[in-house]
């Protein structure tokens, strides 16, 4: 019986690990954006309303940075996708023009690159497999760079020679 008495202590102790270890977990469950049908995403993510949000997301915060709000944020985001790379990739270049942007470029490959414009802003997807399943999307979002050139001065680069 002793021995049984014994041997309650490290099944508690294990068990109260584990459930710390759940409450510690890293990630915020995302509200989906939500289609009508599959063509169409709508604009029903609280935080960040300018970008569609894939089915099963989750937003990794401790990697993330958003400062603002709406469609006025700058920063980047980490998602955690629970669909293939390729899936993913194709959400993003079909429904980022439904929220506005216009597509720069798009390379699909092992780490996946869409670029796009909207206003004053420029935005970066890459998507990537996640090892067990689903892929990762990093969005980032800043101000264009204006199209003014650099000034000319003593910190300059020297102009080519001809």
């Amino acid at each position: 019986m002793n021995q049984f008495g014994n041997l309650r202590r490290p099944v508690w102790l294990c068990i109260i690990t584990a459930l710390f270890l759940a409450a510690c977990a890293q990630g915020a469950k995302l509200q989906p954006t939500l289609s009508a049908d599959e063509s169409a995403i709508e604009k029903n993510f609280s935080l960040l309303t300018d970008i569609p949000i894939p089915p099963n997301s989750t937003l990794d915060v401790e990697r993330s940075l958003i400062l603002g709000d709406l469609d006025r944020w700058t920063g980047r985001i980490i998602l955690n996708v629970g669909q293939a790379s390729t899936k993913t990739f194709a959400l993003y270049q079909s429904q980022m023009a439904n929220f506005g942007w216009e597509p720069i470029m798009s390379v699909q490959a092992e780490v996946s690159i869409l670029s796009f414009t909207r206003g004053e802003r420029a935005a970066t997807v890459q998507i990537e497999d996640r090892t067990l399943g689903g892929s990762t999307v990093t969005v980032t979002v800043a101000p264009r760079q204006s199209s003014t050139p650099p000034p000319t001065g003593t910190n300059a680069p020297a102009a080519p020679a001809r």
